[in-house]
């Protein structure tokens, strides 16, 4: 018997008791100014949110984009990336993105978390690589806390997705705030009803 098998049957026969899981509390209910909190967290958290109809996005998002921007957009309401990106793309490909434009697929309005699936990003460094992010969302996508935030993943679980809150900041310990020190520099979130 080598070391290696004598190591795995000691594991095996130390193996501690099985024990359920713990049954986890399904979340707070949503309060009946979900939409308000929401956009006041997103703004705590050093981003911008604006509740606008769907016609709005297109305009919107135009205001954020310019002539010489790079831009990558995922969503149908604004079709004009300037370059492609897949999830085969090389890191280099992905240097000097302006913005990026993508869709969320749940809002947690506690602390203005985004959650945002594999199949959204394409490429899973987009969201970071880009020097302003937009994120589109529906209001009847936002739960209260985290605790529904996770019941809901659990029914939709498919693989990858990563929870975005706010652009990238950093501090040191005489509080100076820094945004956009290793990411995004400024965040968008478009809430549509």
């Amino acid at each position: 018997m080598t070391s290696r098998e004598r190591i795995l049957q000691a594991v095996r026969a130390n193996r501690g008791e099985e024990r359920p899981l713990p049954e986890l509390p399904a979340g707070a209910a949503l309060p009946d100014d979900a939409v308000q909190r929401f956009m006041a967290m997103i703004e705590e958290v050093g981003g911008e949110a604006m509740l606008v109809t769907k016609a709005e996005v297109h305009g919107l998002v135009a205001s954020r984009d310019s002539e010489s921007a790079t831009v990558v957009s995922m969503v149908a309401e604004y079709p004009h990336s300037t370059t492609k990106v897949s999830a085969r793309s090389p890191l280099a490909a992905l240097e000097g993105i302006d913005l990026v434009v993508l869709r969320g697929a749940l809002g947690v309005v506690e602390n203005g978390a985004i959650w945002l699936t594999e199949e959204a990003m394409t490429h899973r460094a987009l969201p970071f690589v880009a020097m302003h992010l937009v994120l589109l969302l529906r209001a009847d996508q936002l739960v209260a806390d985290m605790h529904g935030a996770y019941a809901a993943l659990s029914r939709d679980a498919s693989g990858f997705g990563v929870f975005v809150s706010g652009p990238s900041k950093t501090a040191d310990i005489e509080r100076a705030l820094v945004i956009g020190a290793q990411g995004p520099r400024s965040l968008l979130v478009v809430i549509t009803p």
